[in-house]
Formats: structure tokens, C-alpha cells, sequence
């Protein structure tokens, strides 16, 4: 059985050469293009509502949100007109009543509320980031947000890759109110996070080229317990990692690190990460990445290509290579129906 994903990229407006958002499928590992489903401007990331037919797009050179009706299996029509946000917004997260975009150009953070049928109203505005490495005296650095994650408890975790800090929240009447502010080391650059079903949360650093474990305390914040690196030739300031991953057992962590054109895979001992291998992504600057059942689909921004590998039935290496597919520009794989 063929299965269908949503495929996002940056148009001539964001440097690429995506017209929009494409339909791409899969069946016994060989990818199919399955044509432009609408034409939009750097529809760079993208995620599905869990129980209605819309998908949401941030129109990231825009500094828009988009919502669209899915209709049949590959076609998309505007519901609604697009919402503004902030200066590149990068990512969005589904709360089930709100939609949350982060914006790496400016740093906000908003919060949009759904209407019944998926559309987007205004948003609201999450307190400023402050730079926790402020010298009095001196110009602070630029916010970057990059991920918001709802978590099992129902907060919501931010990450701001200019400000090497994580903002622990809870969503109350639309508003975000901030619960804790998480300092990494200066330079780290976080970037995406994961949860583990134990807690654990898993923090991939841009800059910094780690994984950093945090762990709750029995007061419900979080702690750095751990850091772990991506391998000797992945280094901090030539290669950056970009799409963090958990895999479909709970077991490993996946990787995507641009600049080294690699997968990189970590075990979990004890929900610590250790090393377990990388593998070639077989094109360039892996932006995004998505695991299909025992298969994981790479999307290689620079090179075009959308590839499909085999995971390692043992260590969970993403090293045969199922197929390539050319595809403008790819940024962000989705799954048509949410997971």
C-alpha cells in the first residue's frame, strides 16, 4: 500500500526552487512525486491537525501561517486567508485548541487559537526571550526561536537558539506563562528537542553539535544530566545538526547533521544517548528527516533530493539505500494523516 506524505521547501522568495507544497509517496521503498498539491511561497515547515483534514504551513520568508483543507489525497485548498507572524517563522506545534509558531528572525513565539474547523485566528504573544548572557552595558544578543514541543504533562517547551536557553511554559486562557527558564552553556545554539515516554528530554545544539539530556526533578523542572557528542569528524562550527528524531521503539535517537551530509544514530542506556554510528545521507545539508516504519526518508535541501534508506534491523543505521527522488529544495516530510 502506497503511502502519502506532505513535502515543504523554500521557493525563489527563500532561496529555493519549490513551488509549494508537494505530495510524495512511498510503496516497498520506492518514492513517488505525486505532483503540487497548492502553490505556496517557502511553505518550510509543516504539520497535520490530529482529528480534522487541514494542514498548517509557515510561510517562512513571508512571515505568514497558512491553513489549508486537504482534500482527497492530493490536493490542498486555502481555508481561510494566511495569518501574519513574525520574521521567519521556522516551526509549528498543535496544542489540539491552539496552534503555536516560533520565528527565528525576531524570536517570537505566538499563539494562534483554532476555530472548529482547523482556521486560524489571531495570535497572541508569548513574552520576549532576554538573553541569560546580557552584559549591563553591552547589546544582548538576538532571540532565536526555533521549536515549540507540547509535552506529556501538557506544557510546553521553546527553544531559542540565539539565547542558548529553553522556556518551560503552561498554556492558560491562550496565553503562554512562563514556568522556567533553562540556561545552557553559552554557544550551544538548541535547536529541536524530543520527549521520551520516560521524561527525559532530548536537545539537539545547533552550534554546539551535542545532544543534551535533561531530566525532571520531583518538582516537575528540568535539569541538564548529560551531554553527548555526535562523533569525532562532527565538529562544532563546520557541521550543524538540524532534525532530532526518537525512533518508532524508544530505543535510539536520530540525527540529521548538515555540513557532514550525515544520519548520525544514538542508543539510549539508562536514557542516556550514546554513540552508535552515522551513516551518508547521499546528498547535501539534511535539513529534515522522517522514520516509515523500519525506513527513515531524508530530505536534502541543497541537493534536491528527497532519499529513502533502510534501517538496520540491529543498530537502527539508516545505511541501504531504497530510493531518490528529485524534489525541489526540501525542507520539511509529513505524513498525510497525523501519527
Amino acid at each position: 500500500m502506497i503511502k502519502r506524505f506532505w513535502v515543504g521547501g523554500y521557493s525563489p522568495d527563500g532561496g529555493g526552487t519549490s513551488q509549494g507544497i508537494r505530495t510524495m509517496g512511498i510503496n516497498n521503498g520506492v518514492l513517488t512525486d505525486l505532483g503540487l498539491a497548492h502553490a505556496a511561497d517557502s511553505p518550510s515547515w509543516l504539520t497535520v491537525h490530529p482529528t480534522l483534514p487541514v494542514l498548517y504551513a509557515a510561510l517562512e520568508h513571508r512571515g505568514e501561517v497558512a491553513a489549508y483543507t486537504i482534500v482527497g489525497t492530493d490536493r490542498l485548498e486555502p481555508l481561510g486567508h494566511p495569518v501574519p507572524a513574525g520574521a521567519l517563522v521556522c516551526h509549528l506545534a498543535l496544542t489540539g485548541s491552539h496552534l503555536i509558531a516560533s520565528c527565528y528572525g525576531d524570536g517570537k513565539i505566538l499563539i494562534y487559537p483554532l476555530a472548529t474547523d482547523g482556521s486560524l485566528g489571531l495570535p497572541s504573544l508569548a513574552p520576549a526571550s532576554r538573553d541569560p548572557f546580557a552584559v549591563p552595558g553591552h547589546e544582548g544578543r538576538a532571540s532565536h526561536s526555533h521549536q515549540a514541543t507540547v509535552l506529556r504533562s501538557g506544557r510546553i517547551i521553546t527553544t531559542d537558539l540565539g539565547h542558548d536557553s529553553l522556556r518551560l511554559w503552561e498554556l492558560h486562557d491562550g496565553q503562554l506563562l512562563l514556568q522556567q527558564v533553562i540556561v545552557l552553556h553559552k554557544g550551544d545554539g538548541p535547536r529541536h528537542l524530543v520527549e521520551h515516554p520516560s521524561g527525559f528530554i532530548y536537545v539537539a545544539t545547533e552550534h554546539g553539535a551535542e545532544v543534551i539530556t535533561l531530566s525532571p526533578d520531583a518538582s516537575g523542572e528540568y535539569r541538564e544530566v548529560a551531554r553527548t557528542g555526535l562523533g569525532e569528524e562532527i565538529l562544532p562550527g563546520e557541521h550543524f545538526p538540524a532534525e532530532l528524531s526518537l525512533d518508532k521503539y524508544r530505543d535510539r535517537l536520530y540525527v540529521g547533521v548538515r555540513g557532514a551530509q550525515k544520519v548520525v544514530v544514538l542508543g539510549l542506556k539508562a536514557g542516556i544517548p550514546v554513540l552508535v554510528g552515522s551513516s551518508a545521507c547521499e546528498g547535501e545539508w539534511p535539513r529534515h528527516h522522517l522514520q516509515v516504519g523500519d525506513s527513515m526518508l531524508v530530505a536534502n535541501q541543497l541537493s534536491n533530493t528527497v532519499e529513502a534508506f533502510e534501517l538496520d534491523a540491529g543498530d537502527g543505521i539508516p545505511s541501504v539505500r531504497l530510493d531518490s527522488l528529485v524534489m525541489e529544495s526540501p525542507t520539511c516530510i509529513t505524513a498525510q494523516v497525523a501519527r
